[in-house]
């Protein structure tokens, strides 16, 4: 089997701030087609809505070396509004022999090439980006998630969905699944649980770090699959900011307290306000970033996917550090009123102590 028409895209996600004002970058990158805006051929109603769509920013063509072969890809960088921007080259991938990819596959997900590749394309164009950046992040060029798609327009034969879920089926979890190796038939089902298809000729199959797609009309899917390697990535960096936060946490309440410590108690209080409100309102906008209504082909593309990258673990455990936050920040709360109040009761006897001295000098 070898695919005649097809393109390979690597994703990459970097954290680069809080927030991108999209409002403020330059007119001539705004993207007049939102995305998954074609989803009419797959359901009737379709309403694809993103909150704020991605803006689309031209990166011009850029050589590639992928396993020996030279190639030429087209780079975009797609800014989001909760603080990400995206990497994405788009390769040519036609007459590939399909028995390569699990090794093809494999390779892209284990070599660091194609990342560091993004990350110089993020530098050189990070500083045209920096003033609509609300809050850079300092390291933004090392909070990474990649994601590779696969896709497919045309095989050499005749090829359909159920032939690929059929006689192929071993192979293309191998790809997705980036193994080489044979795969156990009930780990193959495992794999292919994520298995979409609307049309005899359309399929859409994804793992963790891979996905193929087998269809002529692949813009929405992939827009679908790169919002989902965005969320994942702003959910594990919030919830490695809130571990070293907590961390941070747990130093301070274990400390004597004092009474000349009642303002910095004070202070750590509204910082924690601030963060769990700051972390919050993002968490909120990341999960509401696109509704899905009425399309259920990509529906169900974006909640296999997501089971699979287990966002909903994600979210739990960011909402569950945002809990022991707020405890915690109630415990400080608590500890700086018993200070208030024993320096208030502290003030009345200096200052009857004072009348007392007073009354006695005159």
């Amino acid at each position: 089997m070898r695919i005649v028409e097809g393109r390979l895209f690597a994703m990459f996600s970097f954290d680069v701030g809080y927030e991108i004002d999209v409002a403020r970058l330059r007119p001539a990158y705004l993207d007049a087609k939102e995305p998954a805006s074609n989803g009419a051929r797959k359901s009737v109603p379709p309403r694809v809505q993103f909150s704020s769509p991605a803006i689309a920013i031209p990166g011009g063509d850029r050589p590639l070396t992928i396993l020996d072969r030279s190639l030429r890809a087209e780079v975009t960088l797609r800014a989001h509004e909760f603080g990400v921007v995206s990497v994405v080259f788009a390769v040519p991938f036609d007459d590939v022999e399909c028995d390569g990819l699990p090794a093809l596959t494999a390779a892209l997900t284990s070599a660091t090439t194609l990342e560091s590749e993004a990350r110089e394309v993020l530098r050189a164009r990070l500083p045209e980006l920096a003033h609509a950046i609300v809050r850079p992040a300092p390291d933004a060029v090392h909070v990474v998630e990649d994601y590779y798609v696969l896709q497919v327009s045309r095989f050499d034969a005749a090829i359909d969905a159920a032939t690929l879920l059929g006689t192929h089926r071993e192979l293309l979890a191998r790809i997705v699944h980036c193994e080489p190796h044979a795969l156990s038939p009930s780990e193959t089902d495992e794999v292919l649980r994520t298995a979409v298809t609307y049309r005899p000729h359309d399929l859409v199959v994804t793992d963790w770090n891979v996905a193929l797609v087998f269809d002529e009309e692949w813009e929405d899917a992939l827009d679908v699959l790169e919002l989902l390697n965005v969320q994942l990535l702003e959910l594990r960096f919030l919830d490695a900011m809130l571990d070293r936060r907590i961390g941070a946490l747990y130093e301070h309440v274990g400390q004597p307290r004092r009474l000349r410590s009642f303002r910095r108690e004070v202070v750590r209080v509204q910082e924690l306000s601030e963060l769990r409100l700051d972390t919050a309102t993002l968490r909120e906008r990341l999960v509401n970033a696109v509704k899905l209504v009425g399309d259920l082909y990509l529906t169900k593309i974006y909640a296999r996917t997501a089971d699979r990258l287990h966002l909903g673990e994600w979210q739990r455990s960011v909402d569950g550090k945002l809990e022991l936050v707020q405890k915690i920040a109630d415990v400080l709360g608590d500890r700086a009123a018993t200070t208030r109040a024993e320096l208030l009761e502290l003030t009345i006897i200096l200052l009857i102590v004072f009348e007392i001295v007073l009354y006695f000098v005159g």
